[in-house]
C-alpha cells in the first residue's frame, strides 16, 4: 500500500454528468478545484468546453469556487466529489398516484433522496414501509445504488430527474 501523505497527487472518488460509474482519479495534491473539473472532462464529463460546470463535495448544498485550492475547498485524499452543469436537480417522486418534488444538489446521493421521499416532508411512510420500498428511475427498471449521486442520472439538457417509489420484491416461501 502506498503512503499518499508524501506523494504529489491525491486520489478522489469522482462522479459527474456523463460519468455514471464512480471513478478513482488522481489530481495534484496542491492543485485547484479547476484541476478536478479538468480530470472530470478527461473521464467523460458530458458538459462541453465553454459550458460552466460546478464541483460539489458529496451531499454538499453549495458548489466550490473553481479557483480554490483543494485544501481550502476541503477536498482531501479519497474525497468524494461531483462535477455537473446544474447547481440543483429538481427531483420528482411518484408514489400511489401522488407526486412530490424537491430540489437537491447533483451531489446528493440516492440514499438522501430516499430519506426525503419517505419522511414527513415526502410521503410519510412508517419505518417498516420505508424499508420495503426503493427508488426506481421513471420509465425504467433501474434502481440505482444508494451511494450514486443523482446528478449522474440526469438526462443531458435537463436539470430534472424522476423516480417512482416502488415496492421491493417480496420472497415468500
Amino acid at each position: 500500500m502506498t503512503d499518499n501523505s508524501t506523494r504529489d497527487e491525491i486520489e478522489l472518488f469522482l462522479q459527474g454528468e456523463g460519468i455514471p460509474d464512480i471513478m478513482l482519479v488522481q489530481v495534484a495534491r496542491h492543485g485547484t478545484v479547476q484541476d478536478v473539473i479538468q480530470a472530470a472532462r478527461a473521464h467523460g464529463l458530458s458538459a462541453p468546453e465553454g459550458v460552466e460546470v460546478f464541483i460539489f463535495l458529496e451531499d454538499a448544498a453549495e458548489s466550490l469556487a473553481p479557483g480554490s485550492t483543494l485544501e481550502a475547498a476541503g477536498i482531501g485524499h479519497r474525497g468524494r466529489v461531483h462535477v455537473h452543469r446544474c447547481r440543483q436537480v429538481e427531483v420528482t417522486v411518484n408514489f400511489n398516484a401522488d407526486q412530490k418534488t424537491e430540489s437537491f444538489p447533483p451531489s446528493a446521493t440516492v440514499a438522501r433522496v430516499m430519506e426525503w421521499a419517505v419522511s414527513k416532508r415526502g410521503f410519510n411512510l412508517t419505518d417498516v414501509d420505508a424499508t420495503e420500498h426503493a427508488l426506481q428511475v421513471c420509465g425504467t427498471t433501474d434502481r440505482p445504488d444508494e451511494d450514486i449521486h443523482i446528478g449522474t442520472l440526469v438526462q443531458v439538457s435537463t436539470c430534472g430527474l424522476c423516480f417512482d417509489l416502488v415496492a421491493k420484491q417480496r420472497v415468500e416461501g
